[in-house]
């Protein structure tokens, strides 16, 4: 911890008297509640930059934080969306040998999570996205680097992964061999997607990429954190979460109300909850066959994967 303060004091000026563990999510390392000496409170995430699971994240801090900070201080999102604090030198970022921080504006709240939010949340949030896919076309920066990867270069890499015999990590292989064919159906049936819907789509707006229930914080207003995903995609990119959700048509109708004259479009919503399903089959396996875990972690990655794989079997039954 006394290693944690010393990198405040030197790199954000911020000096603490209270500092103690909080969740941070998935892709980071740790996370703290921080309190300035003046009463000011922070989020402080950190991630491991030797991790390949994380690495993704960590290169695209210099894209995302420059246009969140701009979109925490707009009229529009002010007080809706986490607010950066930038380091020492204007940088959004700080880091050691083996670690990287980032630090936000503390939120007081509750997370309602992915079943838990009310009627008048969904609403709430559904009014936030369909401010922030306006906010775009005012961002006074340069963001071609925000473009979203559509070479959905982790289908090849699943793909390579199912086609090799992996007897090595035997309850993951265990796992997975009932549902080769399937997880390669899923794929061709992604990628024919994006070939025939996504990349015939032009509108592109900025999208927060995650936006449920886990990355939400009910303080005196609803907040949407969590913005490492932060692109340039259609807003189908943040809807297709809700697509096949408790909350779904409430949200969706919402949105059409809140952004009139744009009409959603169901076939791309399919491609985001597949191409979301496999990424997210895929980020686990690799997590379990490249990282070093306890028995603990390994059980529940394991579940996560068994989980996503039944989702993509149940949407394959709701397409039939």
């Amino acid at each position: 911890m006394d290693e944690v303060l010393t990198l405040l004091k030197l790199e954000y000026g911020l000096v603490s008297n209270s500092i103690f563990p909080v969740k941070g999510g998935f892709s980071a390392k740790a996370a703290y509640h921080v309190e300035g000496v003046d009463g000011t409170e922070y989020f402080l995430k950190v991630y491991d930059k030797s991790l390949p699971t994380t690495r993704p994240f960590v290169e695209r801090i210099d894209l995302y934080m420059p246009v969140l900070d701009w979109l925490s201080a707009s009229s529009t999102l002010r007080g809706r969306v986490l607010t950066p604090v930038q380091a020492r030198g204007g940088a959004y970022k700080a880091e050691t040998d083996g670690d990287v921080y980032v630090l936000f504006i503390y939120i007081r709240g509750e997370t309602p999570g992915v079943q838990g939010m009310t009627r008048a949340q969904t609403l709430e949030l559904a009014e936030i996205l369909a401010l922030l896919h306006d906010a775009g076309e005012a961002v006074p920066l340069e963001i071609p680097g925000l473009a979203e990867d559509i070479s959905l270069l982790f289908c090849d890499q699943l793909t390579r992964y199912l086609n090799r015999s992996d007897t090595e990590h035997g309850a993951l292989f265990e796992l997975i061999s009932p549902h080769i064919g399937l997880l390669h159906a899923a794929i061709r049936e992604t990628l024919r997607l994006r070939d025939t819907v996504r990349m015939g789509y032009s509108p592109l707006v900025l999208c927060h990429g995650d936006a449920h229930g886990n990355n939400v914080i009910q303080g005196e207003r609803l907040v949407l954190a969590d913005w490492e995903d932060l692109r340039l995609a259609p807003v189908e990119a943040d809807l297709f979460i809700y697509a096949w959700h408790p909350h779904g048509s409430m949200l969706l109708e919402a949105y059409a109300a809140s952004r009139r004259g744009y009409r959603i479009n169901h076939e791309l919503l399919y491609f985001y909850v597949l191409r979301r399903r496999i990424e997210d089959v895929w980020f686990n396996i690799q997590r379990l066959i490249e990282e070093t875990l306890d028995e603990a972690g390994t059980a529940k990655l394991l579940d996560y994967t068994r989980r996503g794989i039944e989702e993509i079997q149940a949407l394959y039954r709701d397409k039939r």
